[in-house]
């Protein structure tokens, strides 16, 4: 079972940052070695929630981070 303080959860505000999140997920477990992950889809009314647990809590802090920078420069752009 995972730990509970290896789950990050995410709100996403569209489509399209659904489709970036997904394609982040991707690229970030190719670059790290696949590592164990489970992701919850919690459909909501604006947007939607995906909850991230990793087995390893590092590596769930490392997502975290990277997806929060990479989602500060998109939203930049």
């Amino acid at each position: 079972m995972v730990p509970s303080d290896t789950a990050n959860e995410f709100r996403l505000a569209d489509s399209d940052e659904a489709e970036s999140f997904a394609d982040f997920i991707q690229s970030f477990l190719s670059a790290n070695d696949f590592p164990f992950v489970i992701i919850h889809n919690a459909p909501q009314v604006s947007g939607s929630s995906r909850r991230v647990l990793f087995e390893d809590a590092g590596v769930g802090r490392k997502f975290a981070r990277e997806w929060v920078r990479r989602r500060g420069v998109l939203g930049e752009a």
